[in-house]
């Protein structure tokens, strides 16, 4: 009896214990699983800015304002874009021939590709699958597959200097600055060719298409105006006058506003897209040269060559604040959010 009392006894006591464990580890994951989420909520956006000088690029943690890493890259970076997950930057070297991968969860180049002479713009099409690369110094467009990052194709296109694709992915408009040929080349991404070039009596600066596809906007040198131009028509439709020298100009999603960094007074512009009137101007650094906008369209950040800073603006209030980077920063891109490892 006394053995069978005994094995009854150490059987309620191992369900005992059994639960407590059981109990003690859902405890345990219920306070980790906040902490996780907690992680991964914290997990700043990241901000990423070529140094022409300097041949570095810039990481911003956009919550902290400030500096958190710096990534060496190619002779004179200058185009920039981000992939939609934000774990890729690609960054084209002007003074070289080479394009720098960066992963963004390292900060660390993973790969370089050479793709020809004194690279300029760049840009990624809606799915991310291709990446157009301006070939400023070998006239033409190199097409890189993104999945195996190499070189895919080309086509000829007098001294391209900067890239936009259209939001359906179909077409990419290309500035052509070829003396006495300057102009907008309309390429079919299907085909990866040239089916028209619409003349420009003036150098094209930047061109950009709104987040809605509904127009194309580019500035050009000399010329104290953004052109608005109709992708359906392919007239131009409207001029938003600005002050001396603009260059970027853009239509971010989620932004009540375009906006057009102008050089010659150093001010973002604001314009309401629906009347192409402007709307007001935010004082920024020297020099201005590019800007790009938060995911949610709400900031729009603007790098200042002149100053050696960003210039972060709050769109719906003008306010700004200030962040030192390198040496004649140019281009700019931010991720829409946070990029984790799971993504």
């Amino acid at each position: 009896m006394k053995t069978i009392e005994n094995a009854r006894i150490h059987n309620a006591s191992w369900q005992l214990y059994a639960m407590i464990g059981v109990l003690t580890n859902l405890f345990a994951l219920a306070a980790y699983t906040p902490m996780v989420h907690a992680a991964t909520a914290n997990q700043a956006v990241k901000a990423y800015v070529s140094n022409f000088k300097d041949n570095s690029v810039s990481v911003i943690d956009t919550d902290a304002g400030k500096v958190v890493a710096t990534v060496p890259v190619a002779a004179g970076p200058h185009g920039m874009a981000i992939t939609q997950d934000g774990r890729t930057v690609y960054v084209s070297g002007d003074g070289s021939s080479s394009l720098d991968v960066i992963d963004t969860a390292s900060n660390k180049v993973v790969k370089t590709i050479n793709v020809g002479k004194a690279p300029n713009g760049v840009a990624l099409t809606p799915d991310n699958r291709l990446l157009l690369v301006a070939v400023y110094d070998e006239n033409r467009i190199a097409f890189i597959d993104t999945s195996t990052q190499a070189v895919v194709a080309t086509t000829a296109v007098p001294k391209p200097h900067t890239i936009a694709i259209s939001p359906d992915g179909k077409l990419a408009f290309v500035t052509a600055q070829e003396p006495g040929h300057f102009g907008l080349a309309l390429i079919d991404l299907a085909t990866r060719s040239v089916v028209r070039t619409l003349a420009l009596e003036k150098t094209p600066r930047d061109g950009e298409f709104g987040y809605d596809g509904k127009a194309f906007y580019f500035t050009q040198a000399g010329v104290s105006s953004v052109q608005v131009l109709d992708p359906a028509s392919n007239q131009i439709v409207a001029q938003i006058p600005t002050g001396v020298s603009p260059h970027f100009v853009g239509y971010p999603r989620g932004s009540a506003f375009g906006i057009v960094v102008v050089q010659g007074p150093g001010e973002l512009l604001l314009f309401d897209p629906a009347t192409n009137k402007p709307v007001r101007s935010v004082a920024v650094g020297k020099q201005p040269h590019w800007a790009t906008a938060s995911g949610d369209g709400k900031t729009a950040y603007v790098t200042n060559e002149g100053s050696n800073d960003v210039t972060v603006v709050d769109l719906a209030t003008g306010k700004t604040r200030t962040i030192a980077v390198g040496s004649a920063p140019r281009k700019v891109v931010v991720q829409r959010a946070a990029a984790t490892a799971g993504k």
